[in-house]
């Protein structure tokens, strides 16, 4: 949905793309003329300064692609609402419900922090403001990236990924973009690798994940085989939302995963490394 929400905002912004979800070719251009034009790197990422870029302030009687791509993230807060792109009563009372979720105030405007909370939120059972602001950051680049798919896109993440796994790719990638030190950042391209260099570092734990943390699909070791993706929501149940690159060649976000029974590639979750001090 996320992509879908870029597309929408690139229209707004002068950047005509089709809001089809698929972040393709161009997605890809439409995002780097709108780089350009805010002075932005022009890497065609759509990361939280290209977000806040993006991101434009909203009030009743709005209309527009704009409106539609707030209304879109509303709904996928669970707030049944038409999605029409008019910004009438109901997209008002939807959007303060959501900023007193988010702990926000409830003013029925869509501001910075706002599209903030919106785009990288925490868990339906908990205000996104309990999670720091390096999780925010790791949360929307992960976002940010769904829809990117072989064999092209994912050389941003590893050059030769057509040949390569590369969720553990994706995985150090997505920290390192969102400002983890590259010291502070696993290096290595097998998943279970992964939560091995958490356990030596002390940032491997098994319970009690939180937004930004890798989830690891293995026991940690250095072997091949298991799997590794974003964690970006934790469900007042227990249940989590992972982005997670590599997963049916493409940056697939996976909902309400249950931590308990859940298994990719023949593997259960044996953790999560989280990035240091956050």
């Amino acid at each position: 949905m996320d992509v879908t929400t870029a597309q929408d905002l690139l229209a707004a912004a002068g950047h005509p793309v089709h809001a089809d979800g698929v972040f393709g070719p161009a997605t890809t251009r439409a995002l780097k003329a709108f780089q350009k034009s805010r002075h932005l790197t022009p890497d065609g990422v759509i990361g939280p300064r290209a977000w806040a870029a993006l991101a434009v302030t909203l009030r009743l009687g709005a209309k527009g692609r704009a409106v539609l791509a707030l209304q879109r993230q509303l709904v996928q807060e669970g707030h049944r609402l038409r999605t029409d792109g008019s910004f009438g009563p109901d997209t008002g009372t939807a959007l303060r419900a959501a900023q007193r979720h988010h702990g926000l105030r409830a003013d029925g405007v869509a501001g910075p922090r706002t599209w903030e909370s919106l785009l990288a939120t925490a868990a339906p059972g908990g205000p996104t403001g309990s999670i720091s602001a390096l999780r925010r950051q790791i949360v929307a680049t992960a976002r940010g990236q769904i829809g990117v798919a072989e064999p092209s896109g994912c050389r941003t993440y590893l050059k030769d990924c057509a040949r390569t796994a590369w969720c553990a790719a994706f995985a150090s990638w997505t920290w390192r973009k969102a400002g983890v030190a590259d010291s502070a950042v696993p290096r290595t391209l097998v998943a279970r690798a992964v939560g091995l260099w958490g356990q030596r570092n002390g940032l491997f734990h098994t319970t009690h994940p939180k937004p930004g943390d890798i989830a690891v699909w293995g026991k940690p070791a250095a072997k091949t085989g298991g799997h590794v993706g974003i964690v970006v929501a934790v469900h007042a149940d227990g249940r989590i939302d992972t982005v997670d690159g590599n997963y049916r060649n493409k940056v697939t976000l996976r909902k309400n995963i249950d931590p308990r029974t859940a298994k990719t590639r023949s593997h259960s979750i044996s953790g999560y490394v989280s990035p240091r001090g956050a």
